[in-house]
């Protein structure tokens, strides 16, 4: 019994313990029920609370749309990229939409032009590639349910389309002046200057000119001009002007002489230049010139220099003493004072005239700014304070220091130190004392001179001793200790005149004009430039520039054409001027050989279903040589590549083209050819149509030229159309135009020419005209040569009239003379500007620059019009009209003469 009940009691035992177990793992997990549930309703809150907090901030953050920043119009030329942006703020994020000329922008439609980009409130529209379709006025819209936003801007696409502006017109040659008188320079432009080109800059040498008193400058739409009132030596140099064009800028050249005005005294030396004030101090300046390009009748033993204080207008000479080389200290200056100084070359026969003077200088205290300090306090004022002020109580000043030589020469050294510190609080002077090496006694140097700057000359030295310096600084309060003596000093050497230099060589240039080159000596440290001399064969020698060329070329103008000339070249430095160089080989002055410039005006003549005969205009300039011939090139319409027509040159300007297709249009250019080589080609020709004339029409005169132009007249020549069409040519209408580049036509004849040379009267002097010629027959009138080149209506230089008369054998002759030739000139005569001279009826003899063409035994056979023209420039041609009136008084004085011979 007692076991059974120890075992039941044991169950109940376990029993309690598990249901214990099962009591508080229940109460465990309802209260972490509880916990979670309370944790889940905790959250929920906050986040509820969170989100209403959200809620209240965003319609608190709420903004309709705005353009921080809006778009920009803009300029841009055609091709370029562009970039439209603008920055848009709104809350909620607005819409944004582009239009452009209100009309929404499609970046679809151009993909590879347009490129839409929106990133953080930036909406950018890049636009690669602009062309005018491009232009118009651009918006942005920013919409959302808050609002509306707008911004726009405009963008204009220049075209590359545009108006160049004026060129050059006639500009200035290269100029001669002669010293003290005034200089005017001139350039024209071809039309009136566009608002961007009046900005027109003149240079001398590369550096830029300004308006002054001495210099005058004015630009007005058509012309721009500079004025030097006064010139000098040292305005030599090469002239420039300046001209802005659309895509570059426009440069015209031409260098200036100055020549030497007459001597002061007969046979006296020409001036000195560029005098230069240097190491300006209170009492002291330095000066260095360039001697002067002719010595006069004796070479030029030195220098005076002369002072004049500014508006006394007295000048005073500074050196008793023939001062040899191109330097000078001068001393004993006024502080505070404003002085001008000049130069005077000195020979056997005097002084020559004077230089031009120096910029008005002011002595003071190089120093002065070193020893004041500025100070800013409160309310923007200023303090100045002085280093003398702050120095205490000290009166006495110091001794200098640093005493050395800053100029060495042979008749003179100049002194320099370094003033002491302290000062004393007074102004400075100074003693300069003196003594001979390996001696101990002190002269004074200065004398009873006042030293008021550190610097001092000293000019009673002896050649080949060497002496000590020392300075004493000077006030009111006393006399400073002794600084501590200089290194010894001793006269320099002599410098010695450069050498010359060697190698001088004349090359052709132009008919007027030489490049000379030389080499430069030894010892060219020295070298301030060079100057040159000509020679014509048989003449006095010349001075070519007078300011000194700093390189070893440079091109002599001036020249005249078919001359012999020899040059030779000095060295110049502050020592003087060295002997001369030898003389360069002879040289004929005459243009230098180039290639001939390119042919234009290319004309159809004829066309048939293969074949195209072409002319075209000569070059404007052979190159020197005469045009030897013609290469042409042909292409199909539409092709890039270009073909060569000839491999042989065509002598004569027209040209037949062969093997051409029917119905194909082909563009032609041509190359012209000398001894030299080839030019550059022409512009390409209009594209020409290859099919069979059969207009009933002739077609266009060509090879249209002048001849005999005068004041007021002149006489135009043409060829006769090789289409005639459907009949012959009965005669020609002429037409004329104003000015280089008009279109207005003007008839010059009511009916038809018979010739194909016409005399042109009645136009204005000066002017510019071209002219055209249609040929006419019984279908009608056919189409128009090309305009000729502008020709202005004035006698070119040198021309000159046929004269008549009896030589001393009775032989009635014509004669020529021409102004200037060159070996390849040749006379041309002929009648009536066509037709040969029969030899039978009339002789021609030529020599020298002279020509004559003498009857046989004129008759009403050698009656008419004779022309006679030079073979390398046609422009200058002569006419006279042998009529039967004109010749009797001839054969009178025919007759005459053979009845005089007689007896």
């Amino acid at each position: 019994m007692a076991a059974e009940a120890e075992y039941h009691r044991h169950k109940w035992t376990l029993f309690g313990n598990e249901a214990e177990k099962v009591e508080i793992d229940v109460i465990r997990n309802q209260h972490l029920l509880r916990t979670r549930f309370d944790q889940k309703t905790v959250r929920m809150q906050a986040e509820k609370k969170a989100s209403d907090y959200l809620k209240y901030l965003e319609l608190l953050g709420q903004k309709a749309p705005d353009f921080s920043i809006p778009l920009r119009a803009h300029t841009v030329w055609e091709g370029m990229t562009v970039n439209l942006s603008c920055i848009v703020q709104g809350c909620p994020p607005p819409k944004v939409t582009w239009y452009k000329d209100d009309v929404p922008l499609r970046t679809s439609n151009q993909p590879w032009n347009y490129s839409l980009q929106q990133k953080f409130g930036l909406n950018s529209l890049e636009i690669r590639r602009c062309s005018p379709d491009d232009a118009g006025k651009y918006k942005v819209v920013a919409k959302s349910p808050l609002g509306e936003a707008t911004t726009f801007a405009t963008l204009v696409v220049n075209s590359l389309d545009f108006e160049q502006g004026a060129q050059f017109g006639t500009s200035f040659p290269p100029t001669w002046v002669t010293e003290g008188n005034s200089l005017v320079l001139q350039c024209t432009f071809t039309s009136d200057l566009l608002p961007f080109q009046h900005d027109v800059s003149w240079f001398r040498d590369g550096i830029q000119l300004h308006p002054s008193t001495t210099v005058d400058i004015n630009t007005t739409s058509k012309k721009s001009s500079i004025t030097l009132k006064a010139v000098h030596k040292e305005h030599e140099g090469v002239y420039s002007v300046r001209l802005k064009t659309r895509d570059r800028v426009q440069e015209h050249s031409a260098f200036v002489y100055v020549k030497d005005a007459s001597a002061a005294v007969l046979g006296g030396p020409a001036s000195p230049l560029a005098v230069q004030v240097l190491d300006i101090n209170k009492d002291y300046v330095f000066l260095t010139w360039e001697p002067p390009s002719a010595d006069g009748a004796s070479p030029v033993q030195g220098y005076y220099v002369e002072k004049c204080e500014l508006g006394q207008g007295q000048w005073v000479r500074c050196n008793q003493q023939i001062q040899k080389m191109c330097h000078y200290p001068v001393f004993g200056l006024k502080e505070g004072t404003t002085y001008q100084f000049r130069v005077c070359a000195i020979n056997q026969a005097g002084a020559g005239r004077p230089s031009m003077a120096t910029e008005p200088i002011l002595t003071a205290d190089p120093l002065e700014h070193t020893r004041t300090m500025v100070v800013k306090v409160d309310g923007g004022r200023t303090i100045t304070i002085t280093k003398d002020e702050l120095e205490g109580q000290i009166k006495v000043p110091f001794p200098p220091t640093n005493v050395h030589a800053c100029e060495v020469h042979d008749t003179y050294v100049v002194l320099s130190w370094t003033e002491p510190e302290p000062r004393g609080r007074e102004p400075l002077t100074f003693y300069v004392e003196r003594s001979l090496t390996g001696k101990n006694s002190w002269q004074l140097a200065s004398m009873d001179m006042i030293v008021n700057s550190p610097r001092f000359p000293v000019f009673d030295l002896v050649k080949g001793t060497e002496y000590y310096f020392r300075v004493r600084s000077i006030n009111k309060y006393g006399v400073s200790d002794p600084s501590e003596p200089s290194m010894p000093i001793s006269l320099g050497e002599l410098q010695a005149l450069p050498a010359p230099p060697h190698s001088v060589i004349a090359i052709r240039d132009t008919d007027t004009s030489v490049l000379l080159q030389w080499k430069e000596p030894k010892g060219k440290n020295y070298i301030l430039g060079y100057y040159l001399y000509s020679n014509e064969t048989g003449k006095d020698w010349k001075t070519i520039n007078n300011k000194p060329v700093t390189k070893t070329r440079f091109t002599a103008h001036g020249l005249k054409t078919q001359k012999e000339y020899v040059f030779r070249v000095k060295s110049v430095s502050q020592a003087g001027n060295s002997k001369y160089s030898d003389e360069s080989q002879p040289i004929m002055v005459k243009s230098a050989l180039y290639v001939p410039s390119s042919p234009s005006a290319i004309a159809l003549l004829l066309c048939t279903d293969s074949e195209m005969v072409l002319t075209w205009r000569a070059p404007a300039y052979n190159g020197g040589d005469p045009v030897h011939g013609y290469y042409l090139d042909q292409r199909e319409k539409g092709m890039d590549i270009w073909r060569e027509v000839n491999i042989k040159p065509v002598k004569e300007r027209q040209y037949k083209v062969c093997n051409l297709t029917s119905g194909h249009c082909y563009q032609f250019r041509v190359f012209a050819a000398n001894i030299v080589g080839v030019g550059k080609p022409s512009e390409a020709s209009e594209a020409f149509l290859c099919e069979k004339w059969t207009m009933p029409e002739p077609g266009c005169p060509y090879d249209l030229k002048y001849r005999e132009v005068r004041h007021g007249s002149l006489v135009l020549l043409w060829a006769a159309p090789l289409y005639e069409g459907k009949s012959p040519v009965n005669g020609y209408f002429l037409e004329i135009s104003q000015d280089d580049q008009s279109d207005n036509w003007a008839a010059l004849n009511d009916k038809p020419i018979p010739d194909t040379l016409y005399k042109v009267s009645g136009l204005q002097a000066g002017r510019t005209y071209r002219f055209r010629v249609s040929a006419v027959n019984d279908a009608g009138l056919g189409s128009p040569s090309l305009p000729t080149e502008p020709i202005a209506a004035q006698t070119p230089p040198g021309t000159k009239n046929i004269e008549i008369g009896v030589d001393d054998d009775g032989f009635i002759f014509l004669a020529y003379k021409a102004d200037e030739m060159n070996d390849s000139s040749k006379f041309l005569w002929s009648k009536n500007y066509r037709e040969a001279i029969d030899a039978g009826r009339a002789r021609i003899e030529s020599k020298n620059n002279r020509s004559a063409l003498t009857f046989t035994d004129p008759s009403e056979q050698d009656l008419g019009l004779y022309t006679v023209e030079m073979s390398d420039n046609p422009n200058l041609s002569s006419s006279y009209d042998f009529t039967a009136e004109g010749k009797k008084p001839l054969v009178v004085e025919k007759c005459e003469i053979e009845q005089n011979r007689v007896h």
